[in-house]
Order: C-alpha cells, then structure tokens, then sequence
C-alpha cells in the first residue's frame, strides 16, 4: 500500500465493529454539534402544538415528535458504535445534520401544506442511515445479522416515505405511519428467525448494552427538552402586552417545574445502568421517548400559561400541563425501576421511584382541582419538591457512602 492509500484510509475509515468498543468513551464535539441541530427541530414541533393545545394538536405532537426521536436515536446509537474520529464519520454526520435541517423548515406544518417537503427531507435522513448500516454489515461480519434487518427496514421506510409524496392526505400519513410503527419494533425482530453462532449472539448482545457516552447522550437530549420548557416560560412573559407581579410569579414558578424535573431525572438516573438484557435496554430506550415527549409537551403548555396568569387556565391548558408533568415524573420512576439491581444503593432506588410515581399521580389529580393559575402552578411545584427532596436525600446517601469507603 503505497503513502496516498495509508493516509486515505487513515482518514476515511471502515466502520468501527461492534466489538471494537472504546471503553470510558466521552461524548465528542462532533455528537454535541449533531444534536444541536436538533434544538429548532423540537422547538418546531412543540411550538405547534402550544398553538393548537386540543385533541388533534396533540395526537399531531405525538406523531411528529416520535418520528424526529427516532431519528435522533438511530444518528446517535450508530455513532456510538461505530463511529470514529475520520473524515469519513464527519462527512456523514453532517449529511444528517443537513436533512435534519431540511425537516425543521418543513416541520411547522408538516402535517399540512409542507408534508411533501417534510416527507423528502426525511426520506433522506433515513437514506444516509440505510447506506451506513448496510456499510457497517459490509465490513463487520458478526454484526451483520443486525444491521441487514435494519437496513431491509430503513429501505422500506424510505420507500413508504417517497411513495406519499405521490399520494393525498390521509393516505400520505398512513404510509408515515406504517413506516413509523415498522421502525420502533426493528429492535425487537432484528435476530427474530435467525440462526446465529456465539459469537454473533455476542456481538449483538454488545450492540444491545448502553454505553457510558451512550447514556451521556440521553442526558444531553433530555436537556434539549427541558429547554423548551425554559423557552416557554420566556415567550410566555414576551407575548403578555404589561408584565406585571403576576405575570412574574408565574415565570418563577414556571421555571422550578423546568428546575424540578432536571433535579430528579439527573439526581435518580444520570449514568446509571439499566438492567441487563437486550430487550431491557431497549425498553430503557423508549421511555426515554415518553419521558422527553412529555417534556417537551410541559414546555408547550408553559408557553400559554402566561397570558392567564391572573385567571383560570383553560381545561384543555390545564390538562395538557398536569398530564405532561405527571407522565415526565411517572416514567422517570419506571426508568429507576429498570435500573440495574445489582448496585448498591437498589434499596435507595427503589424507595425513590415509590416517591417519584406517588408524585406524578398526585400532580395529575390537580387537573381536576378548580384552582387559579398561580395557586396551580404553586401546587404543582410543592407536589415536584417532594421528589427533589428525595433524590437530594439520595445524593446525600451515596457521597456519605462514598466518603466513608474512602476513610475506610
């Protein structure tokens, strides 16, 4: 091999296998770059729905937030195990960005007059995935029992995607959908019917554990998430005509639920490990979807609070606030009861998420009190201190725990 072909291959690399993987990885800039793109696409989609706060805008939220999650998921997890610092991972990484870009101009109405524009730009994105999969297979041979199925899927979807541009609505989002639900349940039929050696067996059960950079970067997507719930607080107070004291107790509050939901997913959850087992890390991966779609929903209904910061919420107002804080709080509780109970401090765990389900059944039974916009918003954060209460208790254990194991 002569200097031109070293140093090309040097720079553009075959796919890291599976196997291959790099221990106490941290995330890179390159995957802090890869979900910034991501901010407007979320602030699109939750935008829409704080402008259409009723059944249909909701069941809209949920569909358009589940496909952009999905394609979150599929960008990050690939270049968490196969990624590596070349050329070749750059090119491609940036190629998502652009057809994630694409989507954001669409997603405002990407279920109405821009869904052609919506449906190419995420044909695309999953076009770049299916080639690197199939890529990864090329090369990776014992990966290969995984990454055929989900490049056989990623081309039916793309199929189904481009097919809708031809096609009228309702039918164009029932071909979304189809690909939609097709794609969340790859992980589970991947190796379904095939025969695989032990070492493939292995290398699927390597693809299938959460990583520490791969746990990182749920933490940074649930971040993405809370700020919207911060940008909804301040276009709250920006689009009331005088602010006034209400006006400002309403902000304050509106940002301990933000504060109050960061303190406990991240005091509870923040690089734990989930229980082992494939089909445990992937249900550790979906409620992370519940849990950022629900707030990310919190930030859509903060943004309309303000306006009614002297009065009564509107039901559909109301609901949508309770419900999303109470789903936030119950599926961080099912995250801690998914949690590997081979640590130490399970007992802890276990009472906490008790505290943290309680909560979030208590805060959505405040959707059925009569209470004025502040004292709602004011019940609300006392039922979140509870749980922040906990898991600073939690913290406080596990350094004392910590502190003596050192002494000791």
């Amino acid at each position: 091999m002569n200097l031109l072909q070293r140093t090309f291959r040097r720079w553009w690399q075959v796919p890291r296998r599976s196997s291959d993987a790099i221990e106490h990885r941290t995330v890179s800039f390159l995957e802090l770059f890869y979900d910034l793109v991501y901010v407007m696409l979320i602030a699109e989609v939750a935008h829409t729905l704080a402008e259409h706060v009723d059944g249909a805008g909701l069941l809209h939220f949920v569909f358009l937030f589940v496909m952009v999650w999905w394609a979150w998921l599929n960008g990050t997890l690939y270049h968490d195990l196969h990624g590596n610092n070349d050329v070749r991972t750059r090119i491609f990484t940036f190629l998502q960005m652009i057809t994630v870009a694409a989507m954001t101009v669409f997603a405002h109405d990407a279920l109405g007059e821009s869904s052609v524009g919506f449906a190419l730009s995420y044909a695309a994105f999953l076009a770049v995935l299916g080639y690197l999969w199939w890529r990864t297979g090329v090369y990776d041979h014992l990966h290969k029992p995984l990454s055929t199925p989900y490049v056989r899927g990623f081309l039916v979807a793309f199929a189904l995607f481009i097919v809708s541009v031809f096609v009228a609505a309702p039918l164009r989002f029932y071909l979304w959908g189809a690909a939609l639900i097709m794609s969340l349940l790859l992980p589970f039929i991947s190796s379904w019917r095939q025969e695989l050696t032990e070492e493939e067996t292995d290398a699927m059960e390597q693809s299938f554990t959460m990583s520490a950079s791969g746990k990182e970067r749920f933490g940074l997507f649930t971040i993405i998430v809370l700020g919207e719930v911060i940008v909804g607080v301040i276009r709250g107070v920006q689009q009331v005509d005088q602010i006034d004291w209400t006006i400002g107790i309403t902000a304050l509050l509106g940002m301990m639920v933000a504060i109050g939901i960061w303190w406990v997913y991240f005091d509870f959850l923040s690089q734990q490990n989930p229980r082992g087992g494939r089909n445990s890390t992937i249900i550790w991966a979906y409620l992370h979807l519940a849990l950022t779609m629900s707030i990310a929903a919190v930030g859509a209904a903060i943004r309309n609070v303000g306006e009614h910061a002297g009065d009564h919420l509107p039901d559909d107002v109301r609901w949508l606030l309770v419900g999303a804080v109470a789903m936030a709080f119950i599926t961080i509780a099912l995250l801690m009861r998914n949690l590997d109970n081979q640590n130490r401090y399970w007992h802890i765990y276990q009472v906490g998420s008790n505290i943290v389900m309680a909560a979030g059944f208590a805060v959505a039974l405040l959707g059925l009190t009569n209470l004025d916009t502040i004292p709602l918003l004011g019940a609300l954060v006392a039922v979140i201190l509870v749980p922040v209460a906990s898991g600073l208790w939690m913290y406080m254990k596990v350094l004392d725990s910590a502190g003596a194991a050192r002494v000791g």
